[in-house]
């Protein structure tokens, strides 16, 4: 959650949309382009205290000067390019390939299966015309979590609930001194620290870690494919696959060794990620079920603990999700024929414990829909 693009921007990448100017600038930095015309508007800061606020200012500042309904993107912060969406579009084949959706029919209902990325660049967009068809057709919306059914405040408040240190322990009693040290150079990037975050668990600070990574690369909540479509949503009744609760006793559940492990390896990759996340975007939008598993596995970590922790957090709910896409097969809500746009992370739907292959030895086939597919049916 079309790739995320090339033309004129990908020849300016290095040259036109680094200004000579730009490598004389002092840290931390940042430059904001329109894709595909880079002279229309620019976003380019300095000297800002951290690099998210380089790349948040930057974003800003071109998106003022942006013509109406173009997105802007960073393309350098500090001395670093940033992989845009024009260069990874370029990597996605030409021809047929298949796409991140399956469509399911017994009867009169329709349930067509989305494999969601849950931030993305705004440049990466439109989706392909499948996944835009498919969702219009659709008399239900279905989420592993319907976050619009609750307030900024009670999202909050039940976080930290789940994320917040037992009374009498702080962040510093729990991680040993040298991740202590690396943390900090870590969070200095994006403007905080671990004394800023005592008082909840590695858990919710490996989060924050991974998010304020993505937001100083350009990638935006607001962006991820599961608000693409609920910001589209008319007709469409929402469901959700699983409750809040559930995800954030899985999230902020684990016991406190695992946490600390969870957060090292979150570390290790941190600075790798940029590159890595955009092959899982090519590989995404590519279809290539076997390359996205590979590196989503890459960057969750390789230790006993991190690979528990990837089966909690795929495998086990994957057998219940699968199971809800059988009871929506067999009439669900209403008993009534339906057609429902069901969105999950892109990663369960892959490999051999993944929702399409548990549907399979269920007896249930699905059709994998392609680049070059038309989807049957009228928006209803």
């Amino acid at each position: 959650m079309r790739s995320w693009l090339l033309g004129l921007l990908l020849a300016c990448a290095g040259a036109a949309a680094a200004p000579p100017a730009y490598e004389a600038l002092p840290e931390a930095k940042a430059l904001a382009v329109v894709p595909g015309d880079p002279a229309t508007a620019t976003g380019l800061v300095h000297s800002q205290p951290h690099e998210l606020a380089a790349s948040v200012l930057a974003l800003e500042q071109c998106q003022r000067r942006a013509p109406a309904g173009r997105q802007c993107e960073v393309v350098r912060l500090n001395d670093r390019h940033i992989t845009t969406g024009a260069e990874i579009l370029a990597r996605v084949p030409d021809g047929r390939h298949p796409l991140f959706l399956w469509r399911y029919q017994r009867g009169a209902t329709v349930v067509y299966l989305a494999g969601s990325i849950h931030i993305l660049k705004p440049s990466l967009y439109p989706l392909p015309a499948q996944l835009e068809a498919a969702f219009r057709s659709a008399d239900y919306l279905v989420l592993e979590v319907d976050v619009t059914a609750l307030a900024d405040d009670d999202i909050q408040r039940r976080t930290l609930e789940y994320a917040r240190l037992p009374d009498g322990q702080t962040l510093h009693d729990v991680l040993p001194q040298p991740l202590l040290q690396r943390l900090d150079r870590h969070l200095a990037d994006f403007g905080l620290s671990s004394t800023m975050l005592q008082q909840v668990k590695p858990a919710l600070v490996m989060n924050q870690v991974v998010v304020s990574r993505l937001l100083t690369l350009g990638y935006l909540p607001d962006s991820g494919v599961e608000n693409h479509f609920i910001a589209q949503r008319r007709h469409q009744r929402v469901l959700e696959l699983e409750t809040i609760d559930r995800q954030l006793a899985l999230l902020f559940g684990q016991p406190m060794p695992v946490q600390v492990q969870l957060l090292a390896e979150t570390l290790d990759v941190e600075d790798e990620i940029e590159p890595i996340l955009a092959d899982m975007l090519v590989a995404w939008l590519s279809g290539d079920d076997a390359a996205f598993l590979e590196l989503f596995k890459a960057q969750s970590g390789d230790s006993p603990e991190a690979r528990a922790f990837l089966r909690q957090l795929l495998d086990e709910r994957n057998d219940d999700m699968a199971e809800a896409v059988l009871g929506y097969l067999e009439g669900g809500p209403d008993g009534e024929p339906a057609t429902y746009f069901v969105l999950v992370g892109a990663a369960h739907l892959v490999g051999e414990r993944g929702i399409v292959a548990l549907l399979a030895k269920k007896g249930i086939q699905g059709e994998r829909i392609h680049s070059d597919d038309e989807i049957a049916g009228e928006e209803r």
